[in-house]
């Protein structure tokens, strides 16, 4: 049977977003898997290009300056418009219109610009303008172990405990004229990197860095300027790309778009060429259930990096475009673990073992270029990699994996070991003391040592782990572990807050410090609501509608919590939310039986979605005003310090598929108990593989295999 076609390009494409000198906006990004970059608030330029080991780090590269004027210091306002392929930009000065359309080569490390320059006056006039090329490549091999990548040009500090600056910063690049004089050849001192930049038709003029040109408009003309970076450890390689690509500069946006249309088909097609799986297709009339759902789906896809240096191969990294390009984090990665199951498993169980393979108490991921672990330990890492080993051989079946050996034990002994790890925590209360705020919430101050959030994910490890055992056999260990997980279940109880629905943490001293925190309502309505009595559960719901909930997001810390000045980042703060966190909210009130809750909130999470990818946090409506209706993107910038997007918003695909659907891929058998009622009660997933079987989920609760 054939599956329903899935989306298209278009349906991906952000709303029209515009930003003006002054305001909190995160603009744009654009990958080719091989690397990534982001578009600058400036008509034509980019900036954070990286393709690893290859970086032009946060230099911009093509500023345009027209007319005397630079059009990113003027007040003008410029619109931006993303598609997975592009990025279209606008604006207008004195009667001139500007359009510039950037994509990534495909398969490639290059980027094409076509800037349109539109005579909007009744006259014939004469410009003078330039492209202000951009400085800073270098090769690293071993230098993505700071949050930002590098580059050999000067640097400002992204926040203030980095320290001595990198030596690379401390250089310059070496600068050629082209011979044919259509740009520049910029080249490392210290590394074999290159970047060579150049326009077709060729500049009139070149002024050290500057790209110059004259051109005569006759009334209501349009001219057009193609831009090309190419980036990469050889400088032939880049002036034979330069060729081909001056035969026909435009060709470069038509290949993108493409690539792209194949890219999304791939995805939700069985036996594709390009993942190891696929998604299913959604059914839907609810534009908002349609919108959340392939936002996720965008997410996952974004993060897929094939790069041509690395010990990995493929991998799917954790944050774009501007920190820890190379880097995967655990966290993120288990958040996002049933989507990538699905549609990548082959790159799932390496990525698993790989991570196996070292102590995940001592980083919080790798990274693909050295393929070394890097960063701190992360507190949720073991029930991180539980929820990554058990959705993989729920989704896959495959029960001889258990027994595969990596490093000196199998995967099941890695589980067990990651079910019991709490215990070496326990410092008398017989709960987990998981140590500062560094390896917990890094932006909460008083979120820290015995928290109820990872304490009630340890019950949840405790009997998933259980689960798996007993379909292995093993029903003795199984009972016992769930034995522990209903003791701890009274000890974590002790944390409560009683009639506030909000928790403490413990400190070492004894000392119960109340945190308003999100974290402790996801993960304890998500892993205890079988455990918490009703009345605590209403109180728990009442106050995230009062303190946490908004139109549109959410806030992670209520705004009333006394830690509320602490930071200003909004990934853990009262003035917004990381996604993870919204999308876990939203499940939590279907797991407690709140789904006309959800029903209400869902279109402002859509509108949300309208800026393409869900951020690595966005502000709540109190602490930035909405863009195109839904909450607005955070910046990259000191103090918000937060990208773009982020891949732990893939997780908006279980509020979907294991939440709104109810489908549960159990070990031996699928169910399903949807809450669609008032959403869409004729949705369907079609095409979900579980264990081999393509499955279609209706919104009755009804699973088919069309077919068996």
């Amino acid at each position: 049977m054939a599956l329903p076609v899935g989306p298209s390009l278009e349906e991906f494409s952000s709303a029209r977003l515009t930003c003006r000198n002054g305001e909190l906006f995160n603009p744009p990004a654009l990958t080719n898997f091989l690397g990534c970059l982001q578009v600058a608030p400036d008509i034509t330029a980019v900036q954070h290009l990286t393709f690893a080991p290859w970086s032009v780090g946060a230099s911009w590269l093509g500023t345009l300056q027209f007319d005397g004027c630079r059009l990113h210091t003027s007040a003008a306002e410029i619109a931006f418009e993303w598609r997975p392929d592009r990025v279209v930009r606008q604006t207008e000065h004195r009667d001139w219109h500007f359009t510039s359309t950037t994509v990534m080569g495909v398969r490639a490390q290059t980027v094409t610009v076509a800037l349109q320059i539109t005579n909007r006056a009744a006259a014939r006039r004469t410009v003078r303008f330039g492209l202000l090329a951009g400085e800073g490549v270098v090769r690293s091999d071993d230098g993505w172990h700071t949050p930002v990548s590098p580059q050999e040009a000067p640097l400002i500090s992204t926040t203030p405990w980095e320290g001595a600056p990198p030596a690379t910063t401390l250089r310059r690049n070496r600068r050629e004229v082209l011979a044919d004089r259509s740009g520049l050849l910029f080249s490392s001192q210290a590394s074999a990197a290159h970047a060579l930049q150049a326009t077709s038709p060729s500049p009139d003029w070149l002024d050290r860095r500057w790209l110059g040109f004259d051109w005569s408009f006759e009334p209501g003309e349009t001219r057009t300027l193609h831009f090309i970076i190419a980036v990469g450890g050889d400088p032939d390689e880049l002036h034979s790309a330069l060729a081909r690509w001056r035969e026909n500069p435009g060709a470069e946006l038509a290949a993108a778009e493409t690539d792209w249309r194949a890219e999304i088909a791939a995805a939700f097609t069985p036996g594709n060429a390009r993942y190891s799986g696929h998604l299913p297709v959604l059914r839907t009339t609810n534009a908002a259930l349609r919108a959340v759902y392939l936002n996720a789906v965008i997410t996952a896809i974004y993060f897929k990096r094939e790069p041509r240096v690395s010990p990995h191969g493929r991998t799917y990294v954790t944050l774009m475009p501007r920190y820890w390009v190379t880097t995967s984090f655990i966290n993120d990665w288990s958040l996002a673990a049933f989507l990538l199951t699905l549609l990548d498993p082959a790159c799932v169980r390496r990525t698993i073992e790989r991570w196996l393979e070292r102590d995940i108490h001592r980083h919080f991921g790798t990274e693909y270029v050295s393929g070394r672990s890097t960063g701190n330990w992360y507190s949720c890492n073991d029930y991180a990699m539980a929820r990554l080993i058990t959705l993989y051989v729920r989704v896959t079946g495959e029960a001889d994996w258990l027994t595969h050996r990596v490093g000196d034990r199998t995967v099941l002994e890695h589980l067990v070991a990651c079910a019991s790890h709490y215990r070496t925590l326990d410092r008398g209360s017989g709960l987990a003391d998981y140590g500062d705020r560094n390896s917990l919430l890094e932006a909460v101050g008083t979120y820290e040592h015995e928290v109820a959030s990872l304490n009630a994910a340890n019950v949840w490890i405790l009997r998933e782990t259980a689960t798996l055992l007993d379909w292995q056999g093993r029903a003795g260990e199984a009972s016992r572990l769930r034995q522990e997980a209903t003791a701890l279940v009274s000890r974590v109880q002790s944390l409560y807050v009683a009639g506030a629905g909000y928790w403490h943490c413990r400190r070492p001293d004894g000392e119960l410090v109340p945190v308003r925190h999100a974290w402790d309502f996801i993960h304890t309505l998500n892993f205890l609501h079988a455990d918490l009595p009703t009345e605590q559960i209403n109180e728990m719901i009442d106050f995230f509608r009062r303190e946490l909930m908004t139109p549109t997001w959410m806030s992670a810390l209520s705004p009333l919590d006394e830690d509320t000045g602490f930071s200003q980042r909004p990934d853990h703060q009262w003035n917004g939310s990381y996604p993870a966190w919204v999308s876990l909210a939203a499940t939590a009130l279907l797991k407690t039986d709140h789904a006309d809750l959800l029903a209400t909130w869902l279109p402002g999470l859509a509108a949300t979605a309208q800026q393409g990818p869900y951020s690595q946090a966005h502000f709540v409506e109190t602490a930035a005003p909405t863009v195109a209706g839904g909450a607005r993107k955070a910046p990259t910038e000191w103090p918000y310090i937060n990208d773009w997007t982020c891949l732990s918003a893939g997780n908006f695909f279980e509020t979907v598929v294991l939440g709104l659907f109810g489908f549960d891929p159990g070990y031996t058998q699928p169910k399903s108990r949807p809450q669609l009622d008032r959403l869409d009660p004729h949705a369907a997933l079609h095409g979900l593989r579980w264990q081999g079987r393509l499955l279609e989920i209706r919104a009755d609760g009804t699973i088919h295999s069309p077919g068996s």
